[in-house]
């Protein structure tokens, strides 16, 4: 029977939880579902048979799309609760204006363009320009948590020396200094930094040291990109910039 079962049905519940499983759990030799397999596995849990096809539209109908998965790696910090659950608290203080909060990361900056997907003409293929050589330099950038002003400089080289130059800017921006005839000084700023060895070298901490009396370094569990907010920064600005364009 190759009908077209209806939304409460049974196969079609059996349909929704075998897909968000892993096939080799369920003794197969194979990692991810196509329609195909889906509709034999319908079979075995003792469902009628179906086509590929119907398999595919009772997909769509249960909102299911092919989407391109992200890798991913778990934090090995043992910390990684306490240190997110203080990061809260410093939301919570940056938000009624008690410090100024900062997310500060690198990015790599080069000629050779991103690739994406793109609307395409069925028989063409788009063709992006690329460099003769593919020149790098490298971003360094902070972005404020309660406002989403980026303060960021750029370097030849990813390195402590780029990551101090970013340091001076920041405090040495106008909106973190003492107004005029104030009677109390401003918030403290407090850094949120990822492990990154030039987080760690002798200069950078010279630096942090100097200014540590406005400005202070939280750093975040190892591994744990989901957690620093510039990296959405990053992400918009490599598909709206970078992406699939050569910036001579």
């Amino acid at each position: 029977q190759a009908g077209h079962p209806k939304e409460t049905t049974e196969a079609e519940q059996s349909l929704k939880e075998t897909v968000v499983t892993d096939p080799r759990q369920q003794g197969e030799a194979f990692s991810v579902w196509d329609c195909a397999s889906l509709a034999q596995q319908l079979v075995k849990q003792g469902n009628a048979k179906v086509s590929r096809e119907t398999v595919r539209r009772h997909l769509h109908e249960l909102n299911f799309r092919i989407v391109r998965p992200v890798l991913s790696v778990k934090s090995p910090d043992p910390d990684y609760r306490v240190k997110a659950a203080k990061l809260l608290e410093l939301q919570a203080q940056a938000a009624k204006g008690q410090i100024v909060l900062l997310y500060e990361d690198e990015v790599d900056l080069k000629h050779l363009p991103g690739v994406i997907g793109c609307w395409t003409e069925r028989g063409k293929q788009h063709k992006v320009p690329t460099p003769a050589d593919n020149q790098k330099r490298y971003g360094f950038g902070a972005v404020e948590y309660r406002t989403g002003r980026v303060i960021y400089s750029t370097s030849e080289h990813k390195n402590s020396a780029g990551f101090e130059a970013l340091l001076e800017q920041i405090v040495a921006t106008d909106r973190y200094q003492p107004a005029q005839g104030a009677e109390k000084p401003p918030p403290k700023i407090v850094l949120i930094i990822d492990n990154f060895k030039i987080h760690h070298s002798k200069l950078s901490l010279a630096a942090l040291e100097r200014h540590k009396d406005q400005l202070e370094m939280f750093r975040l569990p190892v591994y744990a990109p989901e957690l620093n907010l510039i990296e959405r920064v990053w992400k918009y600005m490599r598909r709206t910039v970078e992406a699939s364009v050569f910036h001579f």
